[in-house]
């Protein structure tokens, strides 16, 4: 199978927490697939697809979490969704890039 993302999703077990935008209740998953722009979760919380979602990685080899502060919810399904990055910080960005990096030294 060819594969056609632009960027490449690295499988991971990490914690997450999110959120809705517009709701204060924070909801837990954890997070199994990973990449630049994107992310999928499993939880036994559901969205809906088009959703705005704040999310937090608990990347605990970086010693703090990576905040998320603008996510958009692409697909979801059978306890699982995908979510799209829209917006995060710079610093964010770069610790983003080197749980990337790490994960893919540990496969």
């Amino acid at each position: 199978m060819i594969e056609c993302r632009e960027y490449p999703r690295i499988p991971v077990d990490m914690q997450v927490f999110f959120s809705s935008t517009n709701k204060t209740n924070i909801c837990e998953g954890t997070m199994f697939d990973l990449s630049a722009r994107g992310c999928a979760v499993t939880s036994m919380s559901s969205v809906q697809p088009g959703s705005a979602v704040r999310i937090l990685i608990r990347a605990t080899d970086l010693g703090s979490p990576i905040t998320i502060e603008s996510a958009a919810v692409r697909w979801s399904g059978s306890g699982e969704f995908g979510v799209e990055f829209l917006g995060l910080s710079e610093i964010d960005q770069r610790r983003l890039q080197r749980l990337l990096e790490a994960s893919i030294v540990r496969r």
